[in-house]
């Protein structure tokens, strides 16, 4: 115990987080302090068990991060020690994932990518507290949130298995566009370096994530609109199922998520859009084929919400019955069917600014139950639910007569001055973080084997003054190319 606790607590110097110069002495004093705490888990791996508990004591998990990682992986891996009470160490799991210092464990490495793992399993923590510290030790790690890792994917499944998706929002809800093993990116020079990019620091190389298979890929993206579907944010749920839809295969294979996803996003795509939208022009031609074959039940009722026909929607629903069932789709469906008559109430807008609420009720009909509403006062309700959910804009009054009516409003002419400031300020917020985003896809791209080539075929294209017949880079590049690594990794 004596002789453990000054090597662990050597670093960082005098407990100083800040007393490094540059990045070239912090990687320094880092690799030799990773090299002492080697040799203590390789010679006192015992002693480091059984003395952990009062060793954790007197680190603190923010500033001597590295030791407290080395300690807590002992007592944590493979199983948890017994030198200590259970919750004793499982409380120090969950206050070190809340605290590290994330500049220090990128040099944990596959130490800390361990403690990731065991914290997603679910089989240690309570679920609640297991997806707040994983979600939030996500973005410790990577703040921006704009890589995905396999702790990603264990978090998703945690959390939409048990049901504790609002604590890992601040995770699903981030924007992916970077995936580990992407092109151009190896070791970095110094891997304290603030100023990296994501996918500069978190690889397989540097053992901060696992292989990320394209099926991970798109299972991830599956469950994220199932969670968003589970919040009737049908939007949300609609982009996510879009991700899966028109991902990159190789020679044009789709796999039964790509279909799954499909049935999904044709569902969302009426709840949240009022109609069937057709995949996008980059889809797979050969996955394009494979929706419509085994989409049919699925268009077929597309086809349907778009008219009148309120009864032949609600039957055609019933006829399908296992379809629903063995897709896992009968939630889906019923909610298609309560919007119904919330889009043909939507589309009133297009003939008038303003209507009674009996003429709704007469030209509107529920394919809940294929008939019209029975009393005015259903009518308002179901107007007033679409209100407070911010499906309709729009306001419900009374005449001098009576008359209770609809005026619709356009949705700027609710939106206070303060309302309209944090809009924009949410919006340059948003501009600034994509800035740093195309700055280092600029620079991968900058540095691609495919864009070299395009630029030495262009000057020589310009010696000879001959026109570009492509115009675009694109041309050059497939699907797959531009996924880098993660489709390599299939």
């Amino acid at each position: 115990m004596a002789m453990l606790a000054p090597t662990l607590l050597a670093f960082p110097r005098k407990g100083d987080l800040n007393s490094f110069g540059d990045n070239a002495s912090y990687e320094a004093d880092a690799k030799v302090h990773i090299n002492k705490l080697s040799r203590l888990l390789k010679e006192h791996n015992v002693d480091m068990i059984v003395n952990g508990p009062e060793l954790l004591e007197q680190l603190d998990p923010a500033v001597n991060s590295l030791s407290y990682l080395a300690v807590l992986h002992t007592l944590i891996i493979p199983a948890l020690a017994s030198s200590a009470p259970r919750n004793l160490i499982l409380d120090k799991l969950v206050l070190f994932l809340m605290k590290f210092d994330a500049r220090q464990c990128r040099y944990g490495r596959s130490h800390l990518q361990d403690i990731f793992l065991a914290t997603g399993s679910g089989q240690y923590l309570p679920p609640t507290i297991a997806v707040e510290a994983l979600a939030t030790a996500i973005l410790r790690l990577d703040p921006t949130g704009t890589l995905l890792t396999t702790s990603h994917i264990l978090l998703a499944k945690l959390a939409y298995a048990t049901n504790n998706i609002e604590q890992a929002l601040q995770v699903i809800e981030k924007d992916i566009v970077f995936f580990p093993g992407m092109a151009n990116y190896g070791e970095p020079k110094y891997l304290c370096d603030l100023s990296l990019p994501p996918p500069a620091y978190i690889s397989r190389d540097t053992g901060l994530t696992g292989t990320m298979k394209p099926s991970s890929v798109m299972e991830y993206d599956l469950i994220r609109g199932m969670m968003y579907c589970s919040r009737r944010e049908w939007a949300k749920a609609y982009d996510a199922f879009e991700r899966v839809v028109t991902f990159p295969t190789r020679e044009g294979g789709t796999s039964r998520i790509m279909i799954e996803a499909y049935k999904k996003w044709v569902l969302v795509g009426l709840l949240s859009k009022g109609k069937l939208v057709e995949p996008p022009s980059f889809t797979g031609a050969a996955a394009t084929k494979l929706y419509g074959n085994f989409g049919k039940p699925y268009t077929a009722v597309a086809v349907l919400f778009v008219t009148d026909n309120a009864q032949a929607l609600k039957t055609d629903v019933e006829k399908n019955q296992q379809v629903w069932q063995e897709d896992g789709n009968t939630g889906l469906i019923q909610e298609v069917l309560a919007a119904y008559q919330k889009w043909r109430v939507l589309g009133l807008e297009q003939i008038y600014s303003k209507i009674s609420l009996s003429e709704i009720r007469q030209q509107t009909t529920s394919a809940e139950t294929g008939k019209a509403l029975d009393k005015d006062e259903d009518v308002e309700m179901l107007i007033q639910n679409m209100i407070i959910s911010g499906m309709l804009t729009g306001v419900i009054e009374k005449n001098d007569d009576g008359t209770t009516f609809l005026t619709f409003l356009s949705p700027s002419t609710l939106l206070s001055e303060h309302d309209f400031a944090r809009a924009l300020a949410d919006t340059a917020a948003r501009l600034k973080q994509l800035h740093m985003i195309f700055k280092t896809t600029k620079e991968r791209l900058g540095t691609s084997k495919e864009y070299i080539k395009h630029v030495i075929k262009e000057e020589k294209r310009a010696e000879k003054n001959e026109p570009d017949l492509t115009l675009a880079f694109d041309a050059h590049v497939d699907d797959e190319d531009l996924m880098g690594g993660v489709i390599a990794t299939g």
